[in-house]
């Protein structure tokens, strides 16, 4: 159960209403149908509007212990900033939303999805958040 602040109002979100919310943005903003290809040792994964939006790497640059670590492009992030707070998506629960919207929109299999933030004032260090689908990878701070 989650608990969203508003004005000085507390309203309470099931697990399942905030998936809701998050499957309808990434709807709204990406799909509702998500097409990918793969290149080398990585997929890319597009919008309907064509938009490389996420990056899967298979053999190099993962997150140890996955198989499949979706990247999250910064352009992407970025978007999804303008419209959820970037605590928010600092949490566990959306990162896996996320993921299995992903699985569920191209019919992959990925179990790690990795955001990158930059942080500071002149964004000269960077944030790493990393997600595996059934429990939490690393957390690296630069």
């Amino acid at each position: 159960m989650f608990i969203v602040y508003l004005s000085y109002m507390n309203i309470i979100v099931t697990k399942s209403q905030y998936q809701k919310i998050i499957y309808t943005l990434l709807d709204t903003l990406y799909g509702p149908k998500l097409t990918y290809k793969k290149v080398s040792q990585r997929i890319e994964i597009f919008s309907r509007e064509g938009d490389h939006i996420f990056t899967v790497y298979t053999v190099g640059g993962k997150a140890k212990g996955c198989e499949q670590d979706m990247y999250v492009n910064s352009e992407t992030g970025e978007e999804i900033d303008k419209f959820i707070p970037m605590a928010a998506t600092r949490k566990k629960l959306f990162s896996k939303t996320v993921l299995s919207y992903v699985n569920e929109k191209t019919g992959l299999d990925i179990d790690c999805i990795e955001f990158w933030y930059e942080k500071g004032p002149r964004h000269d260090s960077r944030y790493n958040f990393s997600v595996k689908k059934n429990k939490k990878v690393k957390r690296i701070t630069n």
